[in-house]
């Protein structure tokens, strides 16, 4: 075939079947979304035998756990903007470096102080990663498949929280706390040094930057083989383009409302996604449920999300994705709710927080990929930094405000049903964002959202 004299690639990706090297770069990004998992859940794993080997009251370990929330948000909130700016591949490879490193050096912990800073440090990384794979996979992924892709990505943060579970719960008996970060270490950055020869820079981010001709060559004919692009070749993408790539533009064109909404929804989201992990053991030693039990409950509801996950992501890529994220969260509302009124039964909370789980756990997932696909490519890392961050921001306030609310007498019906309704604040709110975006004609690049993104 003749050299190719101008190549859209939005078109090149949407139009054929995925290859090969595009698996290679899910499959890497998905092993780095697992590691992020397994290093966030480890600290409240291993914080009794931590505490014990430091000489602390593990009840002091309030600030230790925070620290890594904190770095969490402050890392999604730099790295989007820098992947935006410099790229998506540099930013994930740092990120996964980062948190593999301060990983790696937590056992060389000696003090109090020393662990909140090394747990920080990690949560930047951390935070780093999950912002900047996704926009990877995002760009790599055809928008017929997009959603399900996207989910698929983030559900492997869940499953690397059990990773983290079932392998801590196996070393630490035998080998003790310092082997399950010292694999949390090795692991990434190891992902790290594949990520170097293996995953290229987001080839819709270089087409908008207009440079790294020679690179976009090699991604297409490794796409394509078919496709012999010259040296003069004009790579262009079909999509709205901004004049920048910072914070503001999240506000401008007319973005404003949509990004207020997200952030809406998020904070919203992930607020009654980590209250409900971190306090259901507590609330079930209340409600008179064995604590033999709480595996089983906290098990169902992260099955439930996972499970979740791509169904609700291969649904959204079928449909309308607002359609089908404001169904699943009204279901999600209502089974937030149910919970109160299920921690009389063993088998009734399992089932209730499976479903939980399956709504809420696997509409994040979708709600991450509609992010996705509603920025430009331009400023698509910072979006979702920052909407990453915000979520972080709910994670955090939301186990304070809960145990407020449970020290001041709350019924456990009161309790779940303030989640319950938050979780239908959010529902509102994902209608307000389905009207914004059908009045400007900007239904996301989900294969189920008809309308293409504007521009050129």
């Amino acid at each position: 075939m003749s050299a190719a004299n101008s190549i859209n690639v939005t078109d090149l990706i949407n139009n054929r079947p995925i290859s090969r090297y595009q698996i290679s770069v899910f499959f890497l990004c998905a092993l780095a979304a697992l590691m992020d998992g397994y290093d966030s859940v480890i600290i409240g794993i291993t914080a009794p035998a931590i505490a014990t080997s430091l000489g602390l009251d593990v009840k002091t370990f309030g600030p230790v756990f925070s620290a890594a929330q904190f770095g969490f948000m402050i890392g999604a909130f730099v790295a989007g903007p820098l992947a935006d700016r410099f790229g998506r591949k540099s930013l994930l490879t740092l990120s996964v470096v980062v948190f593999g490193v301060f990983s790696l050096l937590t056992p060389l912990s000696n003090s109090y102080e020393h662990l909140i800073t090394l747990r920080f440090l990690t949560g930047l990384g951390l935070g780093g990663a999950s912002a900047t794979f996704v926009s990877l996979s995002t760009e790599y992924a055809p928008a017929r498949v997009r959603a399900t892709i996207v989910t698929l990505m983030w559900t492997m943060i869940p499953a690397g929280n059990v990773v983290g579970g079932l392998l801590s719960s196996m070393i630490l008996p035998s080998h003790g706390w310092m082997l399950v970060y010292y694999i949390g270490g090795i692991v990434p950055i190891g992902i790290a040094c594949l990520m170097l020869f293996l995953v290229p820079e987001s080839i819709g981010f270089l087409a908008v930057r207009g440079t790294g001709q020679s690179r976009l060559s090699r991604i297409v004919e490794r796409i394509a083989p078919d496709l012999k692009p010259g040296a003069g070749t004009i790579y262009s993408v079909t999509e709205e383009k901004t004049s920048g790539a910072s914070i503001s533009n999240l506000f401008s064109d007319g973005r404003a409302a949509m990004t207020l909404c997200f952030w809406i929804v998020f904070f919203c989201c992930w607020l009654v996604l980590i209250t409900l992990l971190a306090w259901m053991v507590p609330i079930l030693r209340e409600a008179g449920i064995p604590l033999s039990k709480a595996p089983l409950m906290i098990a169902a509801n992260s099955a439930g999300a996972v499970i979740g996950a791509p169904i609700i992501g291969r649904i959204m890529d079928k449909t309308n994705p607002y359609h089908v994220l404001i169904a699943v969260f009204f279901i999600a509302a209502i089974s937030v709710s149910a919970l109160g009124f299920a921690v009389t039964s063993v088998e009734l909370f399992a089932v209730c927080s499976f479903i939980e789980g399956f709504a809420l756990g696997g509409a994040s997932s979708g709600l991450v990929a509609l992010a996705a696909a509603s920025y430009p490519t331009t400023i698509r890392s910072t979006g979702i930094g920052w909407a990453i961050g915000v979520s972080r921001f709910g994670a955090v306030v939301g186990p304070i405000i809960a145990g407020l609310m449970l020290s001041a007498g709350w019924s456990l019906h009161a309790f779940f049903g303030s989640m319950g309704i938050l979780v239908l604040i959010a529902t509102a709110f994902l209608v307000v964002l389905m009207l914004n975006a059908q009045s400007a004609k900007s239904v996301p690049a989900l294969a189920g959202g008809a309308t293409p993104e504007a521009g050129h």
